[in-house]
């Protein structure tokens, strides 16, 4: 890399990421615009038939890769969808996992606030709702649970 490329990159703040995106953008920029003359040259030029096979395939190539090429024109990168799709699952799977561990802790709290009540209390007419009566008669319940 010469000097002077050297000094742009660091007065632009070029990383070497960025001049990765560029180099990409102006190659594909570049093969739009030769397919673009290469079919303005044979609207005027006839291509003479002894070669006509070898054309013709090689044009067939160029304009098979143009869905590539205006993919990194607008900023669309298939690998990069791909990775950027992977890393939005586990994120996604972290959340859930991070949801599951939240309702557990605020199930610990709740938890943790009613002893706290129930041995504060001086009284201790709060029903802690785990011993609650489950039969329905109130006060006057013989069951297990009271």
């Amino acid at each position: 890399m010469t000097k002077g490329i050297r000094i742009f990159k660091e007065k632009i703040g070029m990383t070497p990421r960025s001049a990765k995106d560029l180099r990409h953008y102006l190659g594909a920029a570049g093969i739009f615009l030769l397919i673009v003359f290469l079919l303005l040259f044979l609207s005027y030029n006839e291509i003479p038939p002894v070669n006509k096979d070898v054309f013709v395939s090689v044009v067939g190539m160029m304009v098979g890769s143009l869905s590539v090429v205006i993919y990194t024109i607008i900023g669309k990168n298939p690998e990069e969808l791909e990775s950027l799709r992977s890393k939005n699952e586990s994120l996604q799977a972290g959340m859930q996992m991070m949801e599951v561990r939240n309702d557990q802790l605020e199930a610990m709290i709740i938890q943790i606030q009613k002893n706290i009540i129930t041995r504060l209390t001086k009284l201790g007419d709060v029903d802690d709702i785990d011993t609650a009566c489950v039969c329905g008669d109130g006060k006057d319940c013989k069951c297990k649970n009271k």
